[in-house]
């Protein structure tokens, strides 16, 4: 019976990184979620997928920058110097018929806008050539006859494959972040929400009255209730979870904040 051997992930641990959060349920999540975990998968990236995870479960990635559809992160191996990634998504051309079909859709805008993706914004990026979620396969080849494909992928480490384990990293981070917010998915191919809002509506949705009950504050029984709403936190770093973290300062400067907005004399000054 031959024995099969085990060689273990080497993942620095004093990376202190961006740590993903909600990987194990972002297969539950909402259908652009999946879709994009879908679209990594049928990369056949074989053990990559699971290292990658590791890695963005460990805080490898300790930066991370989104412009659009340039993204460049860090990333921490088995070396002591980090890796540097960087990707670049096919943007939808200037004038495209999405971006118009968007602003003559203001429901549709509304919805991006309230953390919603309708399914027909798919169709629309299809007809000006662009794929949503990056694709497995080649989009076409070049002049001198290569494939090319919607996501270009660079990593300065030694491993051949792309993506790597460093760049599946980056993407399952990416993914996190667009199952909380889906207009990243747009801003990947070249398409910003905001812009797209007409500035009078733009000023519009700026105006809110705001309105503060210290009484209400003060008998509330959760000391950061709108903390536990906001749920996993994005580019959380800490080894604890963030709501925790941030729960116990609330309930520190709660009864400060209760009074300073009560009117009340406060005394900000430390033993």
């Amino acid at each position: 019976m031959g024995s099969r051997k085990r060689y273990p992930l080497r993942i620095a641990r004093t990376a202190h990184g961006i740590r993903a959060q909600g990987l194990r349920t972002l297969t539950q999540s909402a259908w652009w979620a999946r879709r994009w975990v879908a679209s990594l998968e049928a990369m056949r990236l074989g053990a990559r997928m699971g290292r990658g995870r590791q890695y963005a479960i460990a805080g490898q990635v300790t930066d991370l920058v989104i412009e659009g559809p340039h993204i460049e992160a860090r990333v921490t191996g088995s070396r002591p110097d980090p890796y540097h990634v960087t990707l670049d998504f096919t943007a939808v051309p200037d004038g495209s018929r999405a971006e118009a079909a968007l602003r003559a859709e203001p429901m549709l805008l509304a919805r991006l806008l309230a953390d919603d993706f309708p399914t027909d914004v798919e169709e629309l990026l299809r007809e000006d050539g662009v794929p949503l979620f990056p694709k497995a396969a080649p989009v076409g080849t070049n002049a001198e006859g290569k494939p090319v494909y919607d996501v270009k992928m660079h990593c300065t480490c030694p491993d051949w494959a792309r993506p790597c384990k460093h760049l599946v990293a980056v993407m399952l981070l990416l993914g996190e972040e667009i199952a909380r917010h889906p207009a990243a998915l747009l801003a990947l191919r070249g398409i910003e929400v905001e812009d797209l809002v007409p500035e009078d509506d733009a000023a519009a949705s700026g105006e809110a009255i705001v309105t503060f009950d210290a009484a209400a504050a003060a008998g509330a029984g959760d000391a950061a209730p709108l903390v536990r709403r906001l749920g996993a936190v994005p580019y959380w770093r800490g080894a604890a979870r963030c709501q925790d973290a941030l729960a116990r300062i609330y309930s520190r400067v709660r009864p400060v904040a209760i009074d300073a907005a009560a009117g009340r004399s406060v005394d900000l000054r430390t033993d």
